[in-house]
């Protein structure tokens, strides 16, 4: 196992711009697409995750000095520091079980597809480091290593089943027919979002509130454009940071930027991605008798979506009021503001663009990654000590928006643990989670019933001589 760990080590630092495409590549050929198209397809896909990362980093070296600024003066005293994800995913990467994680994951994903377990074959390798976190953290908890590829599998399990589960309206809404998104980071948080979403259903009033982003729009004319909308949304927060009036242009300027540029970027995406489903779509017909099998690809396909970005930037500056306000809470946002599109994208695609419930299931999602980001930092930051990490000045402690502060990796980490109140949260927000997703495939399982009656039915009245 350790030299096969060391072998993925070596791709693996090669770096996800270059491995991603590799194993599209390889993935296409073994549809049966023409090896021109495989490599064009793998470039185009590869282009597009390198373009969605740069206006990604663009929007935080704007949108990150803002909110520090808007964080000093507010006056806000938390301890422990934000130092964002890509940090929490070198730490992982550096310890033992990072390498070795690789190989035992695709092995594992590989085996569930075989059996029917799951459709979904994650190929963004990258990602997996959000599925090994759970077992280092757990691992670091509990000393046990064998409980520490427990939690591994267990948050690969439950990640590919929550994206079969959710693929049908990510699908739909995102227009990514033959794809799912197995990226924890995002998946987690329908854990939360779905009770939720089925609550405010059964809430007189509340669940007659309509109103999606692109109707929003529409009504507010020239100042629903997105561009506009990010203008003035990045004017606001530059007022907030008490910017100068240049600044608070240029920042609201950039955030425009970003808003209409991100999603030219994800067009190049579903160029790249044509051809792939094209041969899936023959391959499974021909050879797995119509069998669904979904490419898993990073979530960043899906946060380029006007919506998705209007709410994020709307949900900004507020979650530092809630970091303020919140008891219990000692995280202090920073590094990972510009991941909050990230956190919310499926939630968007689960109310289907409804502004009023994205804004309260995605502020109650960013509760939710503040304090459990609190409770597992102490076990975060003994990793990130361990691996050479260094302590950010006046910090006693370090999390991001990922890592424990994900709700899935927070219970796993919590339950494998024994820890009486993580393990009774998790157990009712699980079971939850289970009653909403099993009664909506009911639901949808009666549609397709019905579909299929009045199909027939149709045919039936058809052909019937009169």
């Amino acid at each position: 196992m350790e030299t096969i760990a060391s072998y993925f080590k070596i791709i693996f630092d090669v770096g996800p711009n270059v491995v991603l495409p590799f194993f599209i590549f390889l993935f296409a050929l073994a549809l049966g697409t023409k090896a021109s198209k495989a490599i064009r397809a793998a470039i185009f896909i590869a282009i597009a995750l390198i373009g969605i990362k740069m206006v990604v980093a663009f929007m935080g070296d704007n949108l990150g000095p803002a909110m520090k600024a808007l964080s000093k003066n507010s006056g806000l005293k938390l301890d422990v520091m934000d130092v964002g994800w890509g940090a929490v995913a070198a730490a992982i990467w550096a310890t033992p079980m990072g390498a070795i994680g690789i190989p035992v994951l695709l092995i594992f994903n590989l085996v569930l597809l075989y059996f029917r377990v799951t459709k979904t074959l994650m190929v963004d390798i990258w990602n997996y480091h959000h599925l090994i976190t759970a077992g280092v953290l757990t691992y670091y908890a509990t000393d046990n290593v064998y409980l520490g590829f427990v939690g591994m599998m267990l948050a690969a399990f439950i990640t590919w089943l929550t994206a079969d589960w959710a693929a049908p309206f990510l699908q739909k809404f995102y227009g990514l027919p033959g794809i799912s998104m197995p990226t924890l980071s995002s998946i987690s948080e329908l854990v939360i979002a779905a009770p939720i979403n089925e609550l405010l259903d059964r809430i007189p009033g509340v669940k007659n509130i309509r109103g999606n982003f692109d109707s929003v729009r529409k009504y507010l004319g020239l100042f629903g454009e997105p561009a506009v909308l990010a203008v003035i949304i990045g004017l606001v927060i530059g007022i907030m940071a008490n910017y100068s009036i240049k600044d608070s242009l240029n920042l609201a300027m950039n955030l425009a930027a970003v808003m209409i540029i991100l999603p030219k970027v994800v067009a190049i995406l579903m160029e790249g991605l044509m051809p792939i489903q094209e041969a899936s779509s023959e391959f499974l017909q021909k050879h797995l008798g119509g069998r669904e099998i979904l490419l898993g690809l990073d979530s960043a396909i899906s946060i380029g979506h006007p919506s998705v970005l209007t709410a994020a930037l709307i949900l900004t500056p507020f979650v530092l009021v809630l970091a303020a306000i919140l008891p219990g809470n000692q995280m202090l946002p920073f590094a990972d503001i510009t991941v909050i599109p990230f956190r919310i994208a499926f939630v968007v695609a689960l109310v289907n663009g409804n502004v009023f419930r994205t804004l309260v299931i995605g502020a109650v999602v960013l509760i939710q990654v503040l304090l459990c980001g609190t409770v597992t930092s102490p076990v975060l930051t003994k990793i990130f000590l361990a691996v050479g990490g260094k302590m950010p000045e006046g910090a006693v402690g370090v999390a991001s928006f990922s890592g424990g502060s994900l709700f899935v990796t927070y219970a796993i980490m919590q339950t494998l643990s024994f820890i009486l109140s993580g393990v009774i949260i998790s157990a009712v927000v699980f079971g939850l989670f289970l009653l909403v997703a099993k009664s909506q495939q009911r639901k949808a399982i009666q549609l397709m019933e019905e579909e299929e009656e009045n199909t027939y039915a149709a045919i039936q009245n058809k052909s019937t001589p009169l």
